[in-house]
């Protein structure tokens, strides 16, 4: 008995061929997002002047994050985007995850392409566009926290960015299918990039700051931009799971025994 539950746990888990080529195809759309992101914080923030002001950093920062918001829905909406799902963040997997709308099997290898993804990006965007990335104002696209913002004010930030986004998902999906999600994805990150890009950094993506990071030296603060948007997408898909099953087994207003045209279950 023992063994035939440790085969079928470790055959829940292991990624079948299927699993393999989504991954495949979900490393190479994270690295074309994320060199697509990197591109433009190079041209967007890259000719910025030292002495720029607050005023035309903030200007700056709304037209990166609108054209990250356009990509989003273009990535998402395309064929390899479609035979994936367009994830491109580990936080929206694992949200996903925990929300029982991605098998476990295809966490692992999902994880590892994304994380890999960033890196592949980050190297494509220097070899590309040459020491203008690494230097300054750029430095290889890293996020940053604006003055006065601690580990765990960015923490909260970046949870909460990723609990909305995760429930939205969740809740579209589940119950409003002809909606356009991948406009409303895209709004939504849009929108957290150009509220908190002067203030948090706006990644609210663990794979949008990993190769950054790693290739500038910045990673004091890597840790919580690659934990706080996972633990934020992992509660609001459990919390999803929790209240679809809650509705699965509440009896309808107003049924009572003895009633079968009022009985049921509200799915």
């Amino acid at each position: 008995m023992l063994v035939l539950m440790e085969a079928a746990g470790w055959a829940a888990i292991r990624p079948t061929r299927a699993d393999g080529r989504a991954a495949l195809v979900e490393f190479g759309l994270t690295t074309a997002f994320m060199a697509t992101v990197f591109t433009l914080v190079r041209w967007g923030m890259g000719p910025m002047a030292p002495g720029a002001t607050v005023t035309e950093l903030r200007l700056r920062v709304l037209v990166v994050s609108a054209l990250v918001g356009v990509v989003i829905v273009g990535f998402a909406t395309s064929p390899p985007g479609r035979f994936s799902g367009a994830h491109m963040n580990p936080a929206i997997t694992l949200g996903l995850f925990a929300s029982g709308s991605v098998p476990a099997r295809r966490v692992p290898p999902y994880l590892a392409a994304q994380g890999a993804g960033s890196i592949a990006a980050t190297v494509v965007t220097r070899l590309v566009w040459g020491p203008a990335v690494s230097g300054q104002p750029v430095r290889w696209a890293v996020v940053q926290p604006g003055t006065g913002w601690t580990a765990t004010s960015v923490a909260v930030a970046e949870a909460t960015t990723l609990a909305v986004i995760v429930a939205v998902m969740c809740c579209v999906t589940a119950g409003r299918a002809h909606w356009p999600l991948a406009r409303i994805v895209g709004a939504l990150f849009g929108l957290q990039g150009a509220a908190l890009g002067t203030l948090t950094g706006g990644s609210a993506n663990p794979a949008r700051q990993l190769g950054p990071a790693l290739f500038s030296g910045e990673v004091r603060l890597l840790a919580v931009y690659l934990l706080a948007p996972v633990a934020g997408g992992v509660l609001a898909g459990w919390t999803v799971r929790g209240v679809r099953a809650g509705l699965r087994t509440r009896p309808l207003v107003g049924s009572f025994p003895g009633y079968p045209g009022r009985r049921g279950l509200i799915r």
